[in-house]
């Protein structure tokens, strides 16, 4: 018996992601937090200077913003992110997630969670590809207005510190070119002596190891 991919309907042996369907997901969550806060720059409308007043409004207005990005910036990815991490926690029998901090810093949770359930969502859930084809939808429509991300070097692996809890960060960790001191965008957890790099390598998960950067 075989089924098909929710997403491209590519014929699969199971599950409901085919493997390169699920690999783009993974990277989309993964950039979605970077093009969330490229954003930012974009929130007033081109064609206006530093210090240009809207001469239609009142004396002292400022400058109006752009919508679109308001939308995504202040809602809209973060309402996605975080709505499909509702619905895949709910399909694992798991509780509510958690919603605190700043907008940017939901939406790196709710992005960094459903990243860490991928594996499941390709192989069990039957809305993977709504799923899949919502967070595309969302990252083309962050690009669309910011362009290309910066570039953000190659993976290196998973942040493997622990919490006061016991959580394992997980967060992907990326080196740039002769970049040999890396720092987790989550949790802060600098790597940068032999020590660092082989505790890393140790404790990937099922991962090829990983070198300490040259």
């Amino acid at each position: 018996m075989t089924a098909s991919c929710g997403l491209c309907e590519r014929e699969i042996p199971d599950g409901y992601l085919c493997p390169a369907d699920a690999r783009a997901l993974g990277e989309r969550l993964e950039r979605l937090p970077v093009a969330y806060k490229a954003l930012g720059a974009f929130l007033a409308p081109a064609g206006h200077g530093g210090g240009e007043r809207v001469s239609s409004g009142p004396a002292g207005s400022v400058l109006p913003v752009n919508e679109a990005v308001l939308d995504l910036r202040y809602g809209g990815i973060a309402l996605v992110v975080e709505g499909w991490l509702s619905a895949v926690q709910e399909a694992r029998g798991w509780g509510e997630p958690a919603i605190r901090g700043s907008i940017e810093d939901r939406v790196k949770r709710a992005a960094r969670s459903l990243y860490a359930n991928l594996e499941w969502v390709a192989a069990s859930y039957p809305a993977a590809g709504d799923l899949a084809a919502e967070i595309r939808e969302m990252e083309r429509a962050a690009l669309s207005i910011v362009g290309a991300l910066p570039e953000r070097g190659r993976r290196i692996g998973q942040c493997v510190s622990i919490d006061t809890s016991g959580v394992v960060c997980g967060a992907v960790i990326r080196q740039l070119p002769h970049q040999t001191r890396l720092v987790c965008d989550w949790c802060r957890c600098v790597y940068s002596t032999p020590q660092d790099w082989a505790l890393l390598a140790h404790y990937q998960p099922g991962a090829t190891p990983c070198q300490q950067p040259r």
